[in-house]
């Protein structure tokens, strides 16, 4: 706007130069209109999905610190991984008073 005002050759130029600016950013803008569509669609989606996906995750996190999923079977069947250190922590919990090793055997004492 000062640059209006100013009647000095250096002003006019300044002038011309932000009506360019202007111009360059306005063909920017209209040449890439349909990335920007894209990218607000893919931004819309992925907040929706976000949350979601994050209750998704809330779930299963309880689940696991909730320790609520059990195995259907005992710790040696065909297929399975067994964890040694998962088995031999979970035994040391479930005592109650004292834990025997006998021969490299762990038995909890309820």
């Amino acid at each position: 706007m000062l640059s209006g005002v100013l009647k000095s050759a250096k002003a006019v130029q300044m002038s011309i130069q932000i009506i360019n600016a202007f111009v360059a950013m306005r063909r920017f803008l209209a040449s890439n209109a349909e990335l920007f569509q894209r990218l607000g669609a893919v931004e819309r989606k992925q907040i929706e999905y976000k949350a979601d996906a994050d209750q998704k995750f809330e779930q299963i996190f309880n689940a696991i610190e909730a320790k609520s999923i059990k195995p259907k079977q005992g710790i040696f069947f065909d297929g399975q991984i067994f964890d040694a250190y998962q088995f031999v922590s979970d035994l040391i919990r479930t005592a109650r008073k004292s834990i025997v090793v006998i021969d490299n055997i762990i038995s909890a004492h309820p």
